[in-house]
């Protein structure tokens, strides 16, 4: 990588690859590489390397890009170093800001991203969306396992599927989508900086980041905690109130639901348990199920 090293140490917060400063010379860096070997060759940070380049020429404070490449079969991502402190998660300025940041997502233009930012349907995002939708729909047809799982229950179907007839009818706009906007990846020094865009991928901007925010604060996630305050003001900072924003939340909070667990069944059945339970609680506590 062609950094001396004075001083490494490793950081706090890293669920799928190892964060390292490395400090050396005149250089202040921090070095990402996977925790997994099997994600060291097919995930090279290619997503994450573009976020950073198409954030900042956006206007969006974030770290800098250094480098992204291999050394011996380890792919990994070098960015400046930014002083700050983790924002608190009861810090409301934090929560504004996440939303001004979600807002502003959509400003990115996404047509130079890696193929791996977009979905499996394709890099035309609102042909994506439309194919995401419609797939989700019409497995809620016939001999659906999720009926099985628990997920919800015959007479619940039809309430489902006019959930999302009515969220495929919204047309929402398609961007980037950090998908961890939270303030464990916002640093508060002289101004706020978003960083870790690990999770980043293509969706309906601004709407797919309050979506999780929304989701964390409906569950009570005890890792991504969202009060009632915080809430409102994320919802100030994109320049919504809650009237305009409930009503597609909630639908995106359904297809949400059943997606994740339609995933886990075919590509990670070793979380289907968890989030079976997730997702069934969820349905829940939106008023669709009993």
């Amino acid at each position: 990588m062609g950094i001396s090293v004075e001083q490494a140490t490793e950081l706090d917060g890293g669920n799928q690859n190892h964060v390292v400063r490395v400090r050396g010379g005149r250089r202040d860096v921090v070095v990402r590489f996977a925790k997994d070997d099997t994600r060291m060759l097919v995930d090279p940070f290619d997503v994450e390397a573009w976020c950073l380049t198409a954030t900042a020429e956006a206007g969006i404070h974030t770290s800098p890009l250094v480098a992204r490449g291999t050394a011996d079969g380890l792919s990994y991502l070098v960015v400046g170093h930014l002083p700050g402190t983790v924002a608190a998660a009861n810090d409301l300025h934090a929560w504004r800001e996440i939303g001004r940041i979600a807002a502003a997502l959509a400003e990115v233009d996404v047509a130079t991203a890696p193929d791996a930012f977009f979905t499996r349907f394709g890099r035309n995002p609102a042909e994506a969306w439309d194919a995401h939708l419609g797939y989700n729909f019409a497995a809620l047809e016939g001999d659906d396992p999720l009926v099985d799982f628990g997920i919800y229950r015959e007479p619940d179907r039809s309430k489902l599927r006019n959930v999302l007839a009515s969220l495929r009818a919204r047309r929402l706009s398609q961007g980037l989508v950090h998908g961890d906007l939270s303030t464990r990846n916002l640093l508060v020094n002289e101004r706020y900086a978003v960083v870790d865009w690990g999770s980043a991928h293509s969706g309906p901007t601004c709407w797919g980041d309050l979506d999780q925010i929304n989701r964390w604060r409906l569950l009570g996630d005890p890792e991504s905690p969202v009060s009632e305050a915080a809430w409102s003001s994320a919802l100030g900072g994109a320049g919504l109130t809650d009237a305009q924003a409930a009503p597609v939340l909630a639908e995106l909070a359904v297809l949400h639901a059943l997606d994740v667990v339609r995933w886990s069944y075919t590509s990670r059945p070793d979380r289907l348990d968890e989030l079976v339970h997730r997702s069934a609680r969820l349905l829940r506590v939106l008023g669709l199920t009993s």
